[in-house]
């Protein structure tokens, strides 16, 4: 039981958190846990969840957060479908495909939906440290997420989602769905490298992550060619397990972004290139064994909304449900 509460915790910035059109992320089990890494005794593993996201409100760029005015929401429900497979005695890899309806309103009567395929994920852990041998020395493993570009970015084809330019004169400007309703990917493909430290105590379990995203250049409505600034996602959450095959970890997620950077000058007028991106966010994460083989999952991501802890970004609360069926190792 512990062991599946414990391994692989890390797929949470490494396979879910990282596109930032899917506003939060859905952690689900391996078992147990942050995320969907297999445990010791586990082969092969695949996993099923429903997300519902809802918009709280948004922080400005200098820091104030200003919940949703009335009319002014958006809301998505994502299903996702995973599959993670060991391919070594270290190595294990992963698969998602999600599919989502999106609901956006921006007041007086603007409101639209969409939805379709979103972007593919996958991901990579190897293992560096086994520490179940020591009390004091924690495992370790390096982690890599890729987002492939498979969704349908903003209606021009030429920003990505959460670009920099944003809000309704952004909007406007890029000849979109002001309402992003229509919006299904990022728009351009997104590489996480990162690391992972976990260590367990008799039934208690902890973890420290970190991974940085790196973007693809993109095109804005102006012909300049613009790079995001890598975004550094920080997590630590820890919590206990029980004998009747339930856990509860609870967490901080920090995310942080620098202003995006103009590779190649277009031939049009200028159009802002965005600030400097901050979220912070609490998770909790409750899972329970219903049998041998199958883990039900809920999920719970809430973007704090109060002023200075953000910048720059809207805030989210997410709920999600899900499930995940395991083989063992000698299946």
């Amino acid at each position: 039981m512990l062991a599946r509460a414990v391994a692989g915790v890390v797929l949470l910035l490494s396979f879910a958190v990282h596109p930032r059109e899917a506003r939060a992320s859905a952690c689900c089990g391996a078992g147990h846990g942050m995320a969907q890494w297999l445990a010791p005794s586990e082969r092969a593993a695949a996993s099923f969840s429903v997300r519902l996201t809802e918009q709280l409100g948004a922080w400005a760029v200098d820091g104030g957060f200003d919940a949703s005015d009335e009319g002014v929401y958006h809301r998505e429900l994502r299903a996702e479908a995973g599959w993670l497979v060991r391919a070594g005695e270290h190595l294990q890899l992963a698969i998602s495909v999600p599919m989502m309806v999106t609901w956006s309103g921006v007041g007086l009567g603007g409101a639209s939906s969409g939805g379709g395929p979103g972007d593919l994920g996958a991901a990579a852990r190897i293992a560096l440290i086994e520490g179940a041998a020591s009390p004091w020395i924690p495992s370790a493993a390096f982690t890599l997420g890729v987002t492939l570009p498979t969704g349908r970015g903003p209606s021009t084809g030429t920003a990505p989602f959460d670009a920099g330019v944003g809000g309704e004169t952004g909007a406007r400007a890029m000849g979109v769905d002001m309402t992003g309703a229509d919006t299904t990917g990022l728009g351009v493909a997104e590489i996480r490298p990162g690391m992972v430290l976990e260590k367990s105590w008799g039934s208690f379990h902890a973890l420290l992550s970190a991974s940085t995203s790196f973007r693809t250049s993109h095109r804005l409505p102006d012909g300049d060619a613009v790079r995001s600034a890598p975004r550094v996602q920080l997590l630590a959450a820890a919590g206990p397990a029980w004998p009747s095959g339930a856990s509860l970890t609870v967490g901080v997620l920090h995310e942080r972004e620098g202003a995006p950077r103009e590779v190649e000058p277009g031939p049009g007028p200028r159009m802002p290139m965005g600030e400097e991106r901050v979220r912070t966010a609490l998770l909790a994460v409750l899972a329970h064994d219903i049998g041998a083989r199958w883990t039900a999952v809920g999920n719970l991501q809430v973007d704090v909304p109060i002023s200075g802890i953000g910048r720059n970004e809207g805030a989210f609360a997410a709920l999600s449900a899900g499930l995940r069926y395991v083989w063992g190792r000698r299946d």
